[in-house]
């Protein structure tokens, strides 16, 4: 009965309208609710951390409001995905840690490049499932225990091009040389 005038309270129903099932659906929909709520804040809190992103490489002046870090961290590494304002998605990844799962391969190797003043080489890398996409992979060391491995996954030669100015644009943090 207790339970019934809570989740009628909730409801805007009397007791008497209200029989045990609906007031376990009013129960699940109000359980649900809440949790909605109380993820919409977690995400709304972590959305500010992303935006600041302390650890996360600086992103380039030309990449303006268009970019933003989108953070996840674990004991080992941390992983910082540069996501598109406009739809959302992916344009490059860096992850920061003491050792990269990367192992370059000559034989691939796909340019040149010069990020946060050192000099790297860009590797060619595939997805059998994805045949169609164009993905490159560079390291850089970051500090002398740390190494960025840097991902850049697209379906055209333009945006390649573009992530990879970008990425050339990066500036890492000088603390991460105390990690």
């Amino acid at each position: 009965v207790v339970a019934e005038i809570f989740f009628s309270d909730i409801s805007g129903s009397t007791s008497a309208d209200i029989s045990p099932v609906s007031s376990v659906r009013v129960a699940m929909k109000t359980k649900f609710s809440l949790c909605l709520s109380l993820v919409a804040a977690f995400w709304a809190c972590g959305a500010n951390a992303q935006n600041a992103a302390p650890e996360c490489p600086n992103l380039p002046k030309e990449a303006g409001d268009s970019l933003s870090w989108q953070i996840l961290r674990t004991p080992d590494m941390l992983l910082c995905r540069a996501m598109r304002a406009d739809d959302g998605k992916e344009a490059f990844a860096v992850t920061i840690g003491r050792n990269s799962p990367f192992k370059p391969n000559a034989a691939l190797r796909d340019g040149e490049s010069l990020i946060d003043g050192q000099k790297t080489y860009w590797y060619r890398s595939e997805i059998a499932a994805r045949p169609n996409e164009l993905i490159r992979e560079t390291l850089v060391k970051v500090a002398p225990n740390n190494v960025a491995h840097v991902f850049i996954r697209t379906d055209n030669a333009e945006n390649l091009g573009r992530y990879k100015e970008l990425v050339q644009g990066l500036q890492f943090n000088p603390a991460l040389a105390r990690n």
